[in-house]
């Protein structure tokens, strides 16, 4: 393991000595980066800054009974629920100060924040890879990531924790807690704000 590059705690996996930090544009619009732990919610408040009218969205694993009651239905495999919350650029950074550690250490949840007006978004997937969309233009999001001296790869050089995945390397992805609490707390706390459950995915 590099001695510079902290994996979330929610994930432990033997041998990640070929990743370091690094991002790859793969298109016009599409970046991928893969930053160490401890350097993530300072880029995602950085990020959050450039998406206009935003609004906050997380994924998270149904639970035992969720998955019993899709089972029934027919709808079989992992499920994870999907909230939205419209929210001000105070908020995404309060979310990001008051949740920001518990979310991004969470080995089981996905989260970011999209645009109502632009087709912008920065979101947090699995592995601890986070990916940034603009349509058409990456520049800004490029400059945030260079400010941090993290290396831009071609694609077929960047190399991401579940890249490396194999049966002599696996990885264990759980829930986390942080100060007593888990993303479930966190997702009944912003209901009283007006988080609200949009959808049912499979999870992928």
């Amino acid at each position: 393991m590099q001695e510079n590059f902290k994996i979330i705690e929610g994930l432990s996996i033997a041998d990640i000595s070929e990743v370091r930090p690094s991002y790859a544009k793969f298109s016009d619009s599409e970046i991928q980066c893969i930053v160490s732990a401890e350097r993530i919610k300072a880029i995602f408040k950085r990020a959050v800054k450039l998406v206009k009218k935003p609004y906050f969205f997380i994924e998270v694993p149904c639970t035992d009974a969720q998955e019993s009651e899709l089972l029934n239905k027919g709808e079989s495999g992992a499920h994870m629920q999907l909230y939205n919350l419209e929210v001000t650029q105070e908020v995404a950074n309060a979310i990001l100060e008051r949740y920001g550690d518990l979310l991004i250490n969470d080995g089981v949840t996905n989260f970011g924040f999209g645009s109502l007006e632009t087709e912008t978004e920065i979101y947090a997937m699995p592995f601890q890879t986070i990916m940034l969309y603009n349509k058409n233009d990456t520049s800004s999001f490029e400059k945030i990531l260079k400010q941090d001296n993290i290396t831009e790869l071609k694609p077929e050089k960047f190399i991401t924790i579940d890249s490396l995945l194999s049966k002599n390397n696996p990885a264990d992805r759980v829930m986390v807690e942080f100060n007593g609490e888990t993303v479930f707390d966190v997702i009944e706390n912003l209901k009283e704000v007006g988080l609200t459950l949009c959808d049912t995915i499979i999870e992928g």
